[in-house]
């Protein structure tokens, strides 16, 4: 088991909770603090360091913590005064026939080979802040914007510079949740608590609606989880909403834990739902 704790360092334990390492990465120093997680591929852990003035993503080896390889992150020119840098957690995505590392660099979305660090492909378009996790499926990754919008989604399999020849869509639409891709479409949560559905090969909206709860905070920053076709996501005031995972919106349950304040993600295992909010980890059966 791997985590990062920011200027605190990158620790690893077995799993009867024996420190096997930890390494001192430095100073993190991002006023907002930091937001991604580390991701364990065959033997490296691959991490995000960020965001910042001082921001790289890394390969290091799961077993002694050393670094394999490491890419820094240059700040871009800016196009306006306020955040930059990237929050996000790099996934790994199946492209020709491979596993890919996909990651979001402020201004831009790259493709990493997770054995090496090398750049296999970049797309342009993105805003100079993103909070979201990349969304693979269908062959296309969507990247989000997480200040002043400008989101963008790419097609898989291109090399170098694929802005031109890869870019399905850029729009101006800010999101700070992840999302899920699902038969064609991307559904992802506004913070104001509106669910989304966008057309993923256009990038245009087919529905936003808002979920409302009695209780008082509707807001969200939690990203959407997709089960058996459905979608699960809860609010601020723990309130989980069950979405049919469809270019036609149902709701198909409203579910409270009586407003105890939530700001994470749902996690499914075994057929069972996780919630940790505040004060307490809750475990519910599907």
């Amino acid at each position: 088991v791997i985590a990062w704790f920011g200027s605190a360092g990158i620790y690893c334990y077995d799993m009867e909770g024996k420190e096997l390492w930890h390494r001192d990465l430095g100073k993190q120093s991002h006023g907002f603090g930091y937001g991604a997680s580390p991701v364990i591929w065959g033997d490296l852990c691959i991490l995000n360091f960020g965001p910042g003035d001082r921001s790289f993503i890394t390969g290091l080896d799961k077993k002694t913590g050393q670094a394999v390889w490491q890419n820094d992150i240059t700040k871009p020119v800016l196009e306006y005064e306020g955040p930059f840098g990237t929050y996000s957690t790099p996934v790994l995505v199946g492209e020709k026939g491979k596993e890919i590392l996909v990651t979001t660099y402020p201004k831009r979305v790259v493709g990493l080979d997770p054995k090496t660090g090398k750049e296999l492909w970049s797309c342009g378009g993105l805003d100079q802040q993103v909070i979201s996790s990349p969304v693979p499926g269908d062959g296309v990754v969507v990247a989000m914007g997480g200040f002043k919008g400008n989101s963008v989604a790419v097609k898989l399999g291109g090399e170098k510079d694929v802005t031109e020849s890869h870019r399905l869509w850029q729009n101006k639409t800010t999101f700070y949740t992840s999302g899920v891709i699902h038969e064609g479409h991307l559904y992802t949560m506004k913070t104001a608590g509106i669910a989304v559905c966008v057309d993923l090969q256009t990038g245009k909206p087919v529905w936003e609606e808002r979920l409302a709860s009695a209780e008082a905070n509707n807001n969200t920053w939690s990203s959407m989880v997709l089960s058996d076709g459905k979608l699960y996501v809860p609010n601020q005031s723990g309130v989980t909403f069950v979405l049919k995972a469809s270019p036609k919106f149902e709701l198909l349950a409203t579910n409270s834990i009586g407003g105890e304040l939530n700001n994470s993600s749902l996690a499914l295992a075994n057929g069972d739902v996780l919630m940790r909010t505040h004060k307490h980890l809750w475990c519910f059966g599907l």
